[in-house]
């Protein structure tokens, strides 16, 4: 049977190879035209699109540098070229303006970094044009866009920003354009408090991104409470118009009486009552119950209910006359005594539902007079108010106007 691997497992086959191999390789590279170094092929590869690096003083700023990018020619044997190549990244090619000032400059570039101090590195172009300005800087606070909703019966508390400022640093012609500094987060479908670093942003008056400016630093951490704020708010019914002949409006009724409002946390805690539509009684003679919508009481508020039922009640109408109801002066002033002429008592003529007024005392109505007008040494005539009980009008009081004189207190 024939032995498996044949010559290739005779080690003198191959060292044979072996160094034919080696023959042939080095006569094929002294033969390549261009010289020879270390004895081998001296080659020239160019490698392209290097980055052109300015350096520029901490108080200065590199407005543009052209041309961006050189190509570089690499000159040597081939295994020098070769690591070069292999370890191009390294290679820094550099425009050193450390030494100037404002404006205009054609900065020598040199080459930096090199893998082969055996290869000659030859730029394609010996100079860059460089836009120096003087570095400037201003601090503002960033404004956040909200974008989307929570899920709904929740509400955006106050967002907290940290840091609350941040500086804009850049040329004095660019930071100058900079009206403010944006972030933006999402919380579309938020169930929870939402923590997220987002970027910020230099943005003009008319809202587009400032180029060539620097925010520091160029993230913020924003915190946007999401909140649930449930708040039983009272109702409050009315109405408009004139019940039928000789009836009135003797009371109103709200079925629920309160309704669970959601939003945002402080405008829900400042919220007392909602105030229902009117309710136009017009030609009425009997009671009724209408269902009226619940306004919204302000953009992104929750209602737990949609409407709710309204009871008029409606009660044949009563005159009574109350006589000797006495006269109470209001405002008084410290250190004037004031005095009231005549009788002290009106008689007033109250219109209202029969089996409310048919039962009012004397005592059940009020009249009183501001005198905090009235000056020390003088006598006016003034109106006589009146407080009723609710649902219940004044036809007449006599007299409508008393006079009261005022005198200053000795001492």
């Amino acid at each position: 049977m024939k032995r498996e691997g044949g010559l290739l497992q005779n080690n003198n086959f191959v060292r044979l190879i072996s160094l034919i191999m080696g023959i042939a390789l080095w006569v094929i590279v002294n033969s390549a035209p261009g010289g020879q170094a270390n004895g081998l092929a001296t080659i020239t590869q160019t490698l392209r699109n290097v980055p052109v690096t300015v350096v520029a003083p901490s108080n200065m700023v590199v407005v543009s540098e052209q041309p961006q990018r050189v190509n570089l020619s690499v000159s040597g044997s081939i295994i020098d070229v070769a690591t070069v190549q292999a370890e191009a990244s390294q290679i820094r090619v550099i425009a050193n303006a450390l030494a100037l000032g404002p404006g205009l400059h054609q900065v020598p570039v040199i080459v930096e970094h090199v893998p082969s101090s055996a290869v000659n590195y030859v730029p394609d172009t010996g100079f860059v044009t460089v836009d120096l300005q003087p570095k400037v800087g201003q601090t503002l606070r960033p404004k956040l866009d909200v974008v989307g909703q929570p899920i709904k019966g929740l509400s955006l508390g106050h967002p907290i920003l940290s840091p609350g400022q941040v500086l804009v640093s850049g040329p004095d012609t660019l930071v100058h354009q900079v009206a403010a500094v944006t972030a933006r987060i999402d919380i579309s479908g938020a169930q929870g408090n939402v923590t997220r670093i987002v970027p910020v942003f230099p943005i003009s008056e008319d809202g587009r991104i400032v180029p060539g400016v620097e925010c520091s630093p160029s993230t913020i951490t924003v915190t946007i409470p999401i909140e649930n704020p449930t708040h039983a708010v009272k109702l409050v019914a009315t109405t408009v118009g004139t019940p039928g002949s000789n009836y009135v409006v003797s009371g109103i009724s709200v079925q629920p009486s309160q309704i669970e409002v959601q939003g945002k946390s402080a405008v829900v805690d400042a919220l007392t009552s909602i105030a229902l539509p009117p309710i136009p009684v017009d030609h009425w003679t009997k009671s009724q119950t209408v269902r009226v919508a619940v306004p919204i009481p302000f953009v992104g508020a929750h209602l737990s209910r949609p409407t709710v039922l309204v009871t008029v009640t409606i009660s044949p109408k009563a005159t009574v006359t109350l006589q000797g109801v006495p006269i109470t002066l209001v405002g008084k002033v410290p250190g004037v005594a004031y005095t009231l002429e005549g009788l002290g008592t009106v008689s007033v003529t109250i219109s209202g539902p029969a089996e409310l007024v048919s039962s009012l005392q004397s005592q059940d109505v009020q009249a009183y007079v501001d005198v905090s007008q009235v000056a020390p040494g003088m006598k006016d005539a003034l109106p006589v108010s009146l407080s009723l009980p609710l649902y219940t009008a004044t036809n007449s009081v006599l007299p409508a106007v008393v006079t009261v004189a005022a005198t200053k207190v000795p001492g």
